[in-house]
């Protein structure tokens, strides 16, 4: 029950988050080609934003059917100001690459067929499936495999051509992109994922993370979600899981190997300056008993030096 209550309040934090214009805007920019060079302002243009001015309003997002409902949250639908074209995209976060039973890709794939099924009556009549509205699922993957990490992985359908026809229709209503977060956080960061990454890692301070935020991404004091930051960009319980698990798959059986003690002292410091006493962020990291004391020296080291 504790877990659920966890997952609940985290994917609140998120749709909270990712409902602000601006913040939004940047992601859709990173992710669908249309958008790649367009400036944020003009992004936003796209979107139903409140009587606030900042929060976006998404659509519904419960689909029923003879097959039952399917509950969707952060559904969007975005007008691309150069075509004026709409397109329906879902925004999704997944803590954990370990937690889903089943593939993501099958669910993301799931999902959108639904939204797409569910447009007529609503964007369309009869046969005129001329109309379909193209249809992005977008997932935010906080944990995923190693090998991933700082990437993004966009699928849609391509022809495979046998013979020589003369024409071939371009069918792009499906889209699916995975934004696998976790990495270094540096100048290596490709410029497609800088912003998110700097949204939701923990290698930032959160001096350091507002002011990114602030100067560089231009979020005003009224959308920065510094609560749901905090609960979010730093999810305790999840560092404590990432660092365990992948300590025991690289067979550290007697104390942390060099990389993984800097690892611990990296997260022990960005707890630290969010707010977590010394105590407090030893007990996420977990040193072993052997390790604890040098821990302790790097995280002092590094307090002191104010970074």
């Amino acid at each position: 029950m504790a877990e659920d209550n966890n997952q609940n309040r985290y994917d609140q934090n998120f749709k909270s988050i990712i409902h602000r214009g601006t913040i939004l805007s940047w992601l859709l920019r990173g992710c669908i080609d249309e958008l790649k060079d367009k400036d944020v302002e003009e992004i936003k243009k796209g979107l139903d934003i409140g009587a606030d001015g900042f929060t976006v309003k998404g659509r519904e997002s419960e689909y029923v059917s003879s097959n039952g409902p399917v509950i969707m949250d952060n559904v969007f639908d975005v007008r691309l100001t150069d075509t004026g074209e709409t397109v329906s995209v879902i925004v999704d976060v997944e803590a954990q690459n370990e937690s889903a039973p089943y593939p993501l890709g099958k669910r993301a794939e799931y999902y959108i067929s639904r939204m797409v099924s569910d447009q007529k009556g609503r964007e369309f009549t009869g046969t005129d499936y001329g109309k379909i509205r193209r249809v992005f699922s977008i997932w935010v993957m906080m944990d995923p495999p190693r090998s991933c990490r700082n990437t993004i992985v966009k699928y849609s359908m391509a022809p495979s051509v046998i013979g020589h026809p003369s024409r071939i229709e371009a069918l792009d209503t499906f889209n699916i992109i995975f934004v696998n977060l976790g990495g270094e956080y540096g100048d290596s960061i490709p410029d497609e994922l800088r912003f998110v990454s700097t949204l939701f890692t923990n290698r930032l301070t959160e001096e350091e993370r507002t002011r990114i935020l602030v100067d560089k991404y231009k979020i005003t004091q009224n959308e920065y979600p510094k609560q749901e930051l905090r609960e979010v960009g730093v999810f305790a319980e999840d560092s404590k899981r990432r660092y365990t698990r992948e300590g025991r798959a690289e067979g550290l059986a007697e104390g942390e190997a060099a990389g993984i003690i800097k690892d611990k002292v990296d997260i022990a410091v960005s707890l630290i300056g969010k707010g977590y006493t010394l105590d407090e962020a030893l007990e996420i990291v977990e040193p072993s008993d052997d390790d604890r004391d040098t821990v302790v020296r790097m995280i002092n080291e590094r307090l002191s030096q104010g970074s």
